[in-house]
């Protein structure tokens, strides 16, 4: 019988790394042993150190700071163009819990709603969503009013049927629940200084960049559901995509009427 072939050692001992991370003995943010350190640690070469702090870096669980050494990520929700999926979704998709935090619900105004590409009488919902307990992102959906009324809970809020202050509640979910599910949408990513009361609920220093993802999403046959403005931590938000090179005609997105994300409570965004 063949003896099972052992890992190179390289990958052995980030293996190992990546289990104290994950059981918590290093914390995102945490400086990890120096390679020389990890050599009179664990007896392996300078070599084999270097190359499991590479691959550590390649799966983005770690990163390097030139002269600082090398720190545990935060998680990350990695976006990748084509594949429609919500916040909940893309958090267990890349391994992680995701949790939210109902800030308010209430009728949208109807300057806001038009400045979201959403007709009025419309709902304002605001949630901050947390990563692994960790606050990573502020959403602002402006939902349609004939939609809001056919999804439990949204117009009359800690009403019976739709507990939206649920830590797990998911809209996308809550949708599909009143066959409304998400068919198609149109996306646009910015970047942009955080405003202070997005800096306390993100738990940042100012000044502090924010990535701002505008996204409208359309049932089935086009009907407008929702209408989003989600101010993400630059730390927590990762957009991956695939190119193909060709002529510019062939390689225009979808047109996306809104052309500047707004504040919910219609201030102007730092440039």
């Amino acid at each position: 019988m063949m003896k099972p072939i052992a890992a190179p050692r390289y990958q052995a001992l980030a293996e190992t790394i990546r289990a104290r991370i994950v059981s918590g003995d290093y914390l995102p943010g945490d400086r990890l042993p120096s390679e020389a350190e990890l050599c009179a640690e664990t007896g392996v070469s300078r070599g084999t150190a270097i190359r499991a702090i590479e691959q550590l870096v390649a799966e983005g669980i770690v990163f390097r700071q030139q002269g600082a050494g090398t720190f545990v990520a935060r998680p990350s929700m990695h976006r990748r163009s084509g594949h429609l999926l919500s916040f909940s979704q893309t958090a267990v998709a890349g391994g992680h819990a995701s949790q939210q935090r109902l800030i308010e619900i209430a009728r949208a105004p109807s300057a806001l709603a038009r400045e979201f590409g959403c007709e009025p009488p419309a709902m304002l919902l605001r949630r901050l969503r947390l990563v692994d307990g960790v606050a990573c992102a502020i959403h602002s959906s402006v939902i349609p009013m004939s939609v809001a009324r056919r999804t439990p809970g949204l117009t009359d809020a800690g009403g019976p049927g739709l507990a939206i202050s649920d830590p797990d509640f998911s809209l996308y979910a809550a949708f599909e629940a009143v066959g409304l599910g998400v068919e198609e949408a149109e996306e646009r990513v910015t970047t942009r200084l955080a405003q202070s009361d997005e800096a306390a609920l993100l738990g940042v220093s100012l000044p502090a960049a924010v990535m701002v993802v505008f996204r409208r999403s359309f049932a089935a046959g086009g009907e407008l559901i929702e209408a989003v403005e989600a101010v993400y931590r630059s730390d927590f938000y990762a957009y991956d995509t695939h190119l193909v090179r060709g002529h510019p005609d062939q390689t225009r997105g979808p047109k996306i009427e809104k052309q500047n994300a707004v504040n919910p409570n219609n201030r102007e965004n730092e440039a």
